[in-house]
């Protein structure tokens, strides 16, 4: 349902006329790096995959059975990527349940064992480093701020990247991702009985079990 509003309110088009998937990190476009950004179109427009690797790297989970109705905006994306797949004789395999896409920090693996695209709908222009999910959830709470600080979210694993949240005293963080160095990444954040998801990189010191 949230892709289905997402579209519904216009954003769609915006992200396929930025080229949306770039974003994430991707240094130079490859076959695995279009059918990736081609299919995440439609994974927003609430589109329901049928295919190993789509139901790996995408969350089926709150699609939209039938044709999704695509803007043309959206619809002009499309034929362009799959021209370029066409010109390189693109060839993905769609019978796995992963992929990797060489990206600016490293490579980025999709699917079992890796991210689903599902999950980052909310922070797909906002991330610069992405977790890799290890399947068992951690959490701690936040604590040691001083009055009025906060602690912040930050695109990627150093206070140089941009914030793109933040965190108060006595906020609970749950994460399912891969720790790098001293940073970890926020999958969700419990405030008394109200569980939001904020996601972004934070620094542990700030957070104790």
């Amino acid at each position: 349902m949230l892709k289905y509003l997402l579209f519904a309110m216009g954003l769609l088009p915006v992200m396929a006329h930025a080229q949306a998937f770039p974003s994430l990190g991707s240094s130079r476009t490859s076959c695995e790096s279009l059918w990736v950004e081609r299919n995440q179109i439609l994974n927003v427009a609430g589109y329901c995959f049928d295919t190993a690797l789509g139901q790996a790297v995408f969350d089926n989970a709150d699609c939209t059975p039938g044709q999704p109705a695509l803007p043309e905006t959206a619809l002009n994306r499309i034929a362009r990527l799959q021209q370029v797949e066409e010109r390189r004789a693109c060839e993905v395999n769609t019978g796995v349940g992963q992929i990797t896409v060489n990206g600016r920090y490293g490579p980025l693996r999709f699917g079992a064992g890796g991210l689903t695209l599902g999950r980052w709908l909310g922070a797909l222009q906002k991330l610069d480093v992405f977790p890799r999910d290890t399947g068992r959830a951690r959490s701690c709470t936040v604590t040691g701020l001083s009055a009025g600080g906060f602690l912040a979210l930050r695109s990627g694993p150093d206070v140089r990247y941009p914030q793109i949240g933040q965190m108060l005293n006595g906020e609970r963080v749950v994460s399912s991702s891969a720790c790098m160095g001293r940073w970890c990444f926020a999958d969700t954040v419990q405030n008394g009985n109200r569980v939001e998801r904020r996601n972004g990189w934070f620094h542990v010191r700030w957070c104790q079990p």
